[in-house]
Parts: C-alpha cells; structure tokens; sequence
C-alpha cells in the first residue's frame, strides 16, 4: 500500500519537472499553494490553493501538492503558530519594574473572583497569539519557500528528472 503512494507521488513529482513551466511559475504555485495551509481552514485549502496560484499566474499543480502536503502537517503548523505568537508577544510585551521590598510589604490580598475568572480572557490572547504567528509563519515561509525551490530547481530540476525517470524504469523491470 504505502508502495503505490510513493510510486504515484513519484508520478506527481514527474509530471511537475515535466512541464514546460518556469522555474519560477512552479516555485511560485508551490509557495503560494503552501500559504493557505498556515490558517484553519479545514480542507479549504486544497480549493484555495489553486485559485490563489491562478491568481498570481503560478503552477496549479505545484500548488495542489503543497496544499496536500500542508494538510498533513497541519498540527505542526498550528503549534509552531502559537509559539511563534507567544514569543512575539514576550518579544513585545514589557514587564513592569519590579522592587523585591514592594513585593514583600504588601499584604495578601482576599481572593476576588473577578480575578479567578480571568483566564477566559486569556484564552482570548491565545487566539491572537495563534494569528500573528500565522500571519508571520505564512510571509515567512512563502519567501522561503519560492527561493529555495527556485534555486533548486534551477540547479537540480534535469538530475531530479533524469533520477526519478531511472528509478521508474527499475521499477517497472523488476515487476
């Protein structure tokens, strides 16, 4: 079973070094396709992502194979979300001065419950935490990604298709 999936995402991978495509139309469909995988959109993406790529003239199926890759990771991409978020908002956010002899001549205070609930507004910051990461995560990884694979795949796009056009052909002779 998992054999057929390697063979057919061999397949996919094929046939995106195949077109006649520029290098820069499939680095961009795949960087732009991989953008929507950052918010939660719950299986939009894989419809995103190719109106997003015609949109910016790129690659519609390099788009559609970043968005399906994206939707496998998206439980990492969702907590590297909310802890790009946190780190932001430690980043930005400034403690008071703190006096260790304030801190120990004020007495305790009685436990007020409008102090106790609270923490439902936190939940609120987490939900910001999560969209300013998204929203860097995904500028972020879009550049990133549109020059990695644009530089790869002017160097490596004829040895990537020569190699995997070899390993379909062992393939092929060995069943």
């Amino acid at each position: 079973m998992l054999h057929k999936y390697i063979r057919r995402l061999k397949y996919y991978i094929l046939r995106t070094l195949r077109m006649q495509n520029s290098d820069h139309r499939i680095a961009l469909g795949f960087a732009v396709g991989f953008f929507p995988c950052w918010y939660p959109t719950f299986g939009i993406d894989l419809l995103l992502a190719p109106l997003l790529a015609r949109m910016v003239r790129a690659n519609i199926p390099s788009a559609f194979l970043a968005a399906s890759a994206g939707s496998v990771l998206w439980p990492i991409l969702f907590y590297l979300n909310y802890r790009i978020g946190v780190f932001v908002h430690l980043f930005t956010t400034f403690p008071k001065t703190f006096e260790i002899e304030d801190a120990l001549s004020v007495p305790v205070p009685e436990t007020d419950y409008r102090i106790e609930t609270n923490h439902f507004g936190r939940l609120g910051d987490m939900g910001v935490n999560f969209l300013v990461g998204a929203l860097i995560n995904s500028i972020l990884s879009t550049l990133i990604l549109y020059i990695l694979l644009r530089i790869l795949l002017s160097v490596y796009r004829r040895p990537l298709l020569h190699k995997i056009k070899e390993s379909v052909r062992r393939g092929k002779s060995k069943s």
